[in-house]
Formats: C-alpha cells, structure tokens, sequence
C-alpha cells in the first residue's frame, strides 16, 4: 500500500514538473500560414497545442510531436477546420484556420492530404460538416462506440470510414496516473501510408 502510494505522489509530482517546463519553456510565437498553401476539402490539420493536455498526449505518443487534429473544410475559398476538443460548451468546432492556428492553440502544425479523389474528399468533409451541424459533443469518455460524442482523431476516423474509405487504425493503450484507457493518438494518421505531409 505505501508502495502504491509512493508511486502514485511521485507520478503526480512529476506530472506537475512536466507542465510547469512545458508553460515556460514552450515557445508561442505566431504559426506563420504560408500564402501559397493549397488547402483542400478533407485534408488533416494537426498542430502542437498549449494547453496541459495537449502536452499530456505529446508525453503519451513519442511518434508524434502533435496533439491534435482536426478536418479542413473550404468554404468560400475561406479554410475552416472542423475538430473536437474540450471547451466550454463541449460541441464539435469549426474554427477558421488563423483561429486553430492561433498563438494561444498552436506552437506548430503540419497539413496531411490522403490520395484521393476530390469527390471522395468531399464526402468525408461534408460527414465531419454534420457532426458539427447535429452539435455532436467531446467525447470525454474517450469511448470509440459512442458516434454522438467524438474526439478528435475519433471524429477523423469515423468521417473518413463513414464515406465509405476503410481506414484500418487501431487505438493504443494510454497509460495515466489514474488508470488506462484505449485512445487512438495523432501518430496513426501522420505515420499512416494513406496520408502524405504536404507542409
């Protein structure tokens, strides 16, 4: 029992260190969004964010250094991303890129496009347009059965598989200090042979 005890303040204790250094050691400077880029409709968005939780997936998932990801959607030549993160209503966003971009959201991010037909692509992002549009809420349970309650790489996996296009990504075991839970992690997009880093 003291053991278990022990354990369990030392991994707190280094939690709190880990994001005492992340607050003031990240940089958040502006993410500079080059004029010349090309979005399209259903390309994958990921980015580094600022807050404690985005720093607890980076600490979970060494292939990666992004925690968060979210669906482009093009309307009127203006990009929009379409994602799922904690806030304080809980419904799916739709942000403009400068906004998921801001300093506050962003140290960093990549753009990932899969190869595929625009049609395709349209489907997926009017699929992720519809979880925003029926006020689907974050999933805080993190429960990949539930459809009404997404999170993010959730949200980007079912749009994708719901449009007919069969994304095989299983989800990892996610180890904090309170317990265990099956997650899927920003790492099975980027490091997936469907996508391709376009910047």
């Amino acid at each position: 029992m003291i053991k278990k005890c022990l354990l369990l303040s030392f991994g707190i204790l280094f939690t709190l260190v880990a994001v005492f250094l992340f607050y003031f050691l990240n940089n958040h400077n502006s993410v500079e969004i080059p004029k010349n880029l090309h979005l399209k409709n259903g390309d994958l968005i990921l980015r580094s964010g600022t807050s404690t939780e985005s720093y607890v997936v980076i600490l979970a998932d060494s292939k990666t250094e992004f925690s968060h990801i979210g669906i482009i959607s093009i309307e009127n030549n203006t990009p929009y991303v379409i994602h799922a993160v904690p806030h304080k209503n809980h419904f799916i966003k739709k942000d403009k890129l400068e906004d998921f971009l801001s300093p506050e959201n962003a140290s960093k991010y990549a753009i990932y496009r899969a190869n595929l037909k625009e049609d395709i692509l349209e489907k997926v992002t009017i699929e992720a347009e519809t979880y925003y549009q029926k006020k689907y809420t974050f999933d805080t349970d993190y429960d990949l059965k539930t459809n009404t309650k997404l999170y993010c790489t959730e949200l980007v996996l079912k749009a994708y598989q719901n449009s007919g296009i069969p994304l095989k990504i299983n989800p990892k075991e996610f180890n904090y200090i309170l317990g265990k839970q099956f997650i899927i992690l920003p790492s099975e997009f980027t490091n997936h042979p469907f996508f391709n880093k376009i910047n």
